[in-house]
């Protein structure tokens, strides 16, 4: 299988896996109890984007918010926007930064303003509920989480990348073996 379809399969099963802890403890709007909202599609074009460059961290971040805007029916364009934001935003931060161990702080600081964009919207339209039964009752969990879902995904991203660079390096060697094959062969 070639990377693209591989990264592609992973986001996919990301998703699934977000709507399936969705289902499975379902948010209460009403405050009533706790909650959390898995962001694992989120935090995961967050780790795969972060060492791109700009344009394509902007551009993949768009695609994969527009997918999970289509395929989750939220609020349309939001994520889209907000993976975009967040993606460029997270990468500039990293590049100025130059600190392996500053990047679970980024996403962390990420997936925080990642809730706090739209509550902040919604609070404006609804005036509903308090920052602090918000925070308390929802943002709480969520963070939790979320620092659970950075650990797995940045030790999910690093065996991946080292999967691709040994098999790269075993093609390599493949090709390179061939080639002296070729050359003998002609003697």
């Amino acid at each position: 299988m070639k990377k693209a379809q591989i990264i592609a399969i992973g986001f996919i099963g990301l998703g699934l896996l977000d709507s399936l802890i969705t289902f499975a403890f379902p948010i209460d709007f009403t405050y009533v109890h706790y909650s959390f909202v898995p962001h694992l599609v989120f935090i995961g074009t967050l780790v795969y984007t972060v060492d791109k460059p700009w344009l394509n961290r902007i551009l993949i971040s768009m695609v994969i918010g527009l997918g999970f805007d289509l395929l989750f029916a939220q609020m349309f364009p939001m994520n889209m926007i907000l993976f975009a934001l967040f993606g460029y935003l997270a990468g500039w931060i990293y590049e100025h930064m130059h600190r392996e161990g500053s990047l679970f702080l980024i996403f962390l600081g990420c997936a925080f303003l990642y809730d706090l964009i739209p509550y902040i919207i919604y609070f404006m339209i609804n005036h509903s509920p308090s920052l602090d039964t918000w925070f308390y009752k929802i943002e709480s969990l969520t963070l939790l989480a979320d620092l659970i879902s950075i650990l797995f995904l940045m030790y999910i991203q690093q065996v991946m990348s080292r999967f691709f660079m040994i098999r790269q390096y075993r093609e390599r060697k493949q090709t390179t073996k061939k080639l002296n094959q070729i050359k003998t062969s002609r003697k």
